[in-house]
């Protein structure tokens, strides 16, 4: 199976970078337009508290991301994507979706994307502000509350400033099935995930919006119950602002409120827990590109810190992380990112974990 995905990859990648040179040649069957896009990504990780002889190594490189996508333009109205990845060496199906305008202001989505909750979830991952996304980020995706889901999507954009969505899915994420003769697990069950967003753009400058998602989880099965309902708001905000003709400064925050109900948690009582994220970073392009250097062109400096409870009852069980350092481009499509991380839990006995990180993403 894996050679299949590999050798349907590299013939696609030949497709694309032949049909260039010989464009007039190539039929699109059932398509006005095609565009064909990829992302490879290399990361390195140093983790300055594991030591040299751990059972666990404490520095070295992965494929973070090794993606193939193609959009395509049906109509006017109806226009789709495919996204594949290779992560590791194990490839994944990313987005696979058809959407269908409707008039100027309304859309409908169906298949697998991103469900319209968290603004830094919602970035592509060629234009995070930092290597990773936040912590905060991260204890929602383990939640199932965030990320890329299978099921449909209506939405509608004004020229006021007002957008929003409003999503129906499995909630068991990626490739989550949950059609009939599924076996049941935490996530995948007859329930399923129901997510809104409303996103106002004050200005050009600054935007607030609020989600709200609630995640059926667990499942009754052979007597046993052990289902509940996990479930957040998020507001959250953006600021976009331009510092003289090559700079630009941009901000993204946002706090997350939620519960998971006692059943699914195995508690007495449901647990609240709080997330937040407050990330950003300026960036500035340089007068020319400097040849030796690669064709550099552009500095900037990120920073963020995210914030955890993941269980408000609990004392002592938060966690805030701060990260931040510089990166560089050479082109709009190629980035070298390096960031310093340091984790402080403020659990009794927990130490401090001190981390750095760097990548290079080349957008193709």
């Amino acid at each position: 199976m894996k050679r299949t995905f590999f050798v349907l990859a590299c013939c696609a990648v030949i497709f694309g970078s032949s049909g260039l040179g010989i464009a007039q040649e190539v039929k699109i069957k059932n398509a006005k337009k095609w565009e064909f896009t990829g992302r490879a990504q290399l990361q390195y990780l140093f983790n300055a508290d594991t030591e040299g002889d751990a059972s666990k190594t404490n520095s070295g490189f992965r494929i973070r991301r090794g993606r193939l996508q193609v959009k395509a333009k049906l109509t006017d109205w109806v226009s789709t994507k495919f996204q594949i990845e290779v992560r590791d060496n194990t490839p994944k199906l990313k987005d696979a979706e058809g959407k269908i305008k409707f008039g100027q202001h309304f859309f409908a989505r169906f298949g697998q994307f991103k469900v319209p909750v968290w603004r830094e979830e919602m970035r592509s991952s060629s234009k995070l502000f930092l290597v990773e996304r936040s912590e905060a980020a991260e204890m929602l995706g383990d939640l199932h509350l965030i990320a890329r889901h299978i099921g449909v999507e209506f939405g509608g954009k004004y020229d006021s400033g007002l957008s929003w969505a409003a999503n129906f899915s499995n909630g068991a994420g990626e490739g989550g099935r949950e059609d009939a003769g599924r076996s049941k697990s935490e996530f995948v069950n007859n329930g399923k995930m129901v997510a809104g967003r409303v996103n106002y753009a004050v200005n050009k400058s600054f935007e607030i919006a609020v989600s709200a998602v609630a995640n059926q989880a667990g499942s009754k099965n052979a007597g046993r119950d052990d289902s509940g309902t996990i479930f957040a708001i998020a507001p959250d905000f953006g600021f976009y602002t331009k510092i003289g003709e090559r700079a630009k400064f941009e901000i993204e925050g946002g706090v997350v409120f939620g519960s998971v109900e006692k059943k699914f948690a195995g508690t007495a009582d449901d647990i609240g827990f709080t997330v937040a994220d407050v990330s950003g970073w300026w960036t500035r392009k340089l007068a020319g590109k400097n040849e030796s250097l690669g064709g550099l062109d552009a500095v900037e400096f990120a920073a963020g810190i995210s914030y955890q409870d993941p269980d408000s009852d609990v004392d002592k069980n938060e966690a805030i992380v701060l990260r931040g350092g510089p990166a560089v481009y050479f082109g709009k499509t190629s980035r070298l990112q390096i960031n310093a991380e340091l984790e402080m839990p403020t659990a009794d006995g927990a130490n401090s974990v001190f981390k750095i990180r760097a990548q290079t993403t080349f957008n193709f």
